[in-house]
């Protein structure tokens, strides 16, 4: 299990430097000055434009400047801001570090056991009623984008019934239709898989064997079936997972919510290299990591795993 956990942490580490390269490369081809665009009105002044660059190490090679941002990163320096000069980027997206992961996290605990329910449940009713209303169901929960499902729940929660708040950020009430929005995709997806693996798992000798014996349906499905669909369904969690962290950009935004998301967006739009460089490999380190922990779940739950890592 040793040698399993080190060769899944060396493969870690060509992707985050992938992602250092690439994140450092795309910003060299975005257009504009950042210094201009700190500098604002006074951007005549050309010694106060030098002094910026000196700075900020722009007036060096730009393979020095790589060296010397990677050499930053390896004690954990993601360098200055550039919309707030002076400022370095862990300040700048500190307050938001902790409410993106915790909107994913919290759409993927409840995205994970709807989506399985649905699943099983129109498994078990294949070709029934139940299940072709799922299916439509979950088609259309995956069809319809982020900000429309998020108008159309702030209309009906909010506007029409006044249960939860509009948008904002501070109490447990504002989370919800934020974590809501970025579950139904996700559990949509989740209840696809789990339909097709149950159906599958159920066509195996193991489960008609168990029926054979006697054993009572909801034994059968709940021992036999559900366990052998939750292997496969585990190996896509940090695919989801991933895919929930992204989605907090357009959440953010829409709920006024102060995460790494929505900080990334206005950095974006004020050019603030740095810390759109921060956040990108931020969540590159956590999708890795998340990723990470489910391989090592994954060769614990399926002992095939580990044999294949000694062999």
């Amino acid at each position: 299990m040793v040698t399993y956990i080190l060769r899944r942490l060396a493969t870690l580490l060509p992707v985050l430097f992938a992602a250092v390269i690439l994140t450092f490369v795309a910003n060299q081809f975005v257009p504009g000055d950042p210094v201009l665009i700190m500098l604002g009105d006074q951007s005549a002044d050309t010694a106060q434009a030098d002094r910026l660059r000196r700075e900020y190490g722009l007036d060096r090679p730009i393979p020095e400047q790589f060296i010397g941002y990677v050499s930053r990163l390896v004690v954990g320096d993601l360098g200055l801001s550039f919309r707030f000069p002076g400022v370095p980027v862990t300040q700048v997206i500190q307050d938001g570090l902790a409410i993106s992961p915790f909107l994913a996290a919290g759409a993927l605990a409840l995205a994970v056991p709807i989506g399985l329910a649905l699943g099983i449940f129109a498994a078990l009713r294949r070709n029934t009623m139940a299940d072709t209303g799922i299916i439509m169901v979950l088609v259309v929960g995956m069809s319809i984008p982020n900000f429309a499902m998020a108008a159309l729940l702030v209309w009906l929660f909010s506007v029409q019934l006044g249960w939860l708040p509009v948008a904002g950020w501070g109490r447990a009430s504002q989370a919800i239709l934020p974590i809501v929005v970025l579950a139904i995709p996700a559990a949509a997806y989740v209840a696809r898989l789990a339909r097709t693996f149950m159906l599958e798992v159920l066509q195996q000798d193991y489960i008609r064997t168990a029926r054979a014996k006697g054993l009572r349906e909801r034994i059968v499905i709940w021992r036999h079936g559900l366990r052998n669909v939750l292997v496969p369904i585990l190996t896509v969690l940090g695919v989801i997972f991933g895919g929930l962290i992204t989605g907090t950009f357009v959440i953010e935004t829409l709920f006024n919510i102060p995460g790494l998301g929505r900080i990334a967006i206005q950095s974006i739009f004020a050019r603030d290299y740095p810390v759109t460089m921060g956040i990108v490999l931020l969540f590159t380190a956590l999708y890795a990591s998340i990723n990470f922990v489910v391989d090592l779940l994954y060769g614990v739950i399926d002992p095939r795993i580990r044999l294949e890592a000694r062999r």
